[in-house]
């Protein structure tokens, strides 16, 4: 397991194949793990970088003394696409998305193309006055924050996991899978802080020099489903990617139907 420096932080990462380099960038409550397969199925062509994020696996805890940013977590992804002297893809689920579309900017001309699969830049909602669609959200958070102050992660994980995968998957989870999940679920209220309330103005994204694959699921949740329409009604030129049925957990629930979309994708813009 790789630690690669990052100013005062350490990073945790893993990488596999040869070929054109693709940073990965999971989601909430993930860490790298969940590119598992997808890195299986690509390291005979591609050179994978998979990162964790503050507060996944070794990757430093954010110190909390001021509020994280998506630039923070992008300064990570663009420190893993600098182990590879070429340019790069950016691939990201969720919270790895809209981080990933932080790093396009940060990384400029080196990116060739980002997937960014539901990225859940929810503070637009706020910004584009989609009410429902923010309360929806909004109230899952609010039942997070309450019970982590409380450190009742049993039931930070109930809210959390049914306002995803649908409402009985938490009791429905075995124990030892649920040992697996309860420590990765701190790290979440610096990530509401961070994609909740104010961010860059959604014309900004516009400036990612590289071409944008948006990939969603038909049957997401209200939340996202309303942050990917803004997006692209904002970017008409971004190329839009609808899967009939996976949800936002697609990428982890159905690696059969997200994993070739995401292949295409970069055998489409691989380099020579």
């Amino acid at each position: 397991m790789p630690i690669l420096k990052v100013g005062p932080y350490d990073l945790d990462y893993v990488e596999a194949g040869q070929g054109p380099a693709v940073v990965l960038v999971h989601s909430s409550a993930a860490g790298y793990r969940q590119w598992q397969k997808l890195m299986e199925e690509l390291a005979g062509r591609y050179r994978l970088i998979a990162v964790n994020l503050f507060g996944y696996g070794a990757t430093s805890k954010w110190p909390g003394d001021r509020p994280m940013t998506l630039g923070d977590q992008a300064s990570l992804v663009a420190a893993a696409a600098d182990l590879d002297a070429g340019d790069v893809a950016l691939v990201g689920h969720s919270l790895g998305a809209a981080v990933a579309c932080e790093a396009a900017l940060q990384l400029g001309a080196r990116v060739r193309v980002l997937a960014a699969f539901e990225p859940i830049l929810f503070y637009l909602l706020r910004d584009h006055r989609e009410i429902a669609a923010y309360a929806d959200i909004e109230g899952m958070s609010r039942n997070y924050l309450e019970f982590a102050r409380r450190g009742d992660w049993n039931e930070v994980g109930h809210h959390f996991i049914d306002y995803w995968a649908g409402d009985g998957t938490w009791a429905a989870t075995p124990e030892e899978r649920k040992a697996r999940v309860l420590p990765v679920l701190p790290p979440i209220a610096h990530e509401w802080e961070m994609l909740g309330f104010k961010g860059r103005p959604i014309a900004e994204l516009g400036k990612i020099a590289a071409p944008v694959h948006l990939l969603r699921a038909a049957d997401t949740n209200l939340s996202t489903k309303t942050v990917a329409a803004l997006l692209q009604h904002a970017h008409p030129h971004w190329m839009v990617h609808e899967l009939p049925t996976g949800g936002h957990l697609a990428p982890i629930m159905r690696p059969d139907l997200v994993n070739p979309v995401f292949a295409e994708i970069l055998d489409e813009t691989r380099p020579g």
